[in-house]
């Protein structure tokens, strides 16, 4: 059964952090989401290519208009105006560090 959070905390626009159901607390800043974001804009569809450079995120990005997307993922818009990424929860733990 895939991860679920129990709780998500946005208190601060460059960071967000997860409470997750087998006990873990997981944190990712709005930076690595920007650098991590698995959509086609950022991602090549046939090849699996990144497209987008995760090198020119800058660090002080922000994230605003999180929601949640079914009850497997999040998406959310990036003060650079991308709003076109899905992360799946089971990314969002695995990508996060402990807190």
């Amino acid at each position: 059964m895939a991860p679920q959070p129990l709780r998500i905390t946005r208190s601060d626009p460059t960071r967000i952090a997860f409470e997750w159901d087998d006990g873990r607390k997981t944190v990712l800043t709005t930076a690595e989401l920007r650098a991590l974001c698995p959509c086609a804009a950022c991602v090549d569809e046939l090849s699996g290519v990144r497209r987008h450079d995760p090198r020119t995120v800058p660090a002080g990005l922000e994230h605003s208009n999180v929601r949640l997307v079914g009850n497997y993922a999040l998406t959310l818009r990036f003060s650079d105006g991308h709003d076109t990424g899905i992360f799946t929860f089971p990314m969002l733990l695995e990508h996060g560090h402990a807190e």
